[in-house]
């Protein structure tokens, strides 16, 4: 055999593959590669039992005794990069464009401080309650500003909503409830969720006994019974002039 097109050869073959085997080392990489190293940005993460992976909290008064004037939901501003050895400042704005409610309905901070050596800070946000919510849902939604510490996050999690209400709405297993509880108007609504307990559970003739409804029923009576006689000669009336009975 030639021994000079046999080295041709194999020198030649290995021009070829030598392109791609330094692309395949190239192309691999370490885990340090994925980490986020653009400017430290942030993102806005609420709780997961309002937000549940989404963008928006969404909440009602109406299951909340009526001494209950405002509710505290908590969001956690979230950095994008590596942590530091000194506090930072995320700058948090409301977007009114995007807002409706009042600024006497809720109470939201400026700023938040992340802490030295976290990825976050919690700040809360207080909706308040008022007596036009029975009528109408209003909305906040908050947005992040950019601070000297932090940039704006991607626009997916640079914001969060909120969106709360206390209107009552006639549930659509009354049909079940009505044997005991008689017709439903919401004012008659509104006093038997005043009067339930933590414990009580969902109201629902499937999943409560008949002597639970019935105790129910004698507590709503007897709660009504004692609203009457702290009311005399203005018992309790529905929205359509009726009086609650049970």
């Amino acid at each position: 055999m030639n021994t000079k097109k046999y080295n041709m050869v194999i020198v030649g073959a290995f021009s070829l593959l030598f392109p791609l085997f330094s692309l395949l080392l190239t192309g691999c990489s370490t885990d340090e590669d994925f980490f986020y190293q653009d400017e430290p940005r942030v993102r806005l993460v609420g709780e997961k039992t309002w937000a549940a992976g989404t963008d928006s909290v969404t909440f009602s008064f109406v299951t909340y005794p009526q001494d209950t004037i405002e509710k505290t939901i908590y969001v956690d501003a979230q950095i994008m990069g590596e942590v530091a050895d000194r506090d930072r400042t995320v700058n948090i704005t409301v977007d009114a464009e995007k807002t409706t409610a009042a600024t006497s309905q809720y109470v939201v901070p400026q700023s938040v401080t992340v802490p030295s050596g976290q990825a976050s800070g919690r700040f809360a946000v207080v909706l308040k309650r008022d007596a036009s919510l029975e009528t109408k849902t209003v909305r906040l939604y908050l947005k992040v500003a950019e601070s000297a510490d932090f940039k704006v996050g991607v626009n997916e999690e640079n914001h969060i909503s909120f969106i709360w209400n206390d209107i009552l709405s006639k549930p659509k297993n009354w049909d079940e409830l009505e044997s005991f509880f008689g017709a439903y108007s919401n004012v008659k609504y509104r006093f038997m969720l005043l009067n339930m307990r933590s414990d009580d559970g969902e109201l629902s003739a499937e999943t409560m006994s008949w002597a639970k409804l019935n105790s129910l029923k004698i507590r709503f009576q007897n709660a009504l019974d004692a609203y009457n006689a702290a009311h005399p000669g203005n018992p309790l009336t529905d929205e359509n002039g009726n009086l609650v009975t049970f």
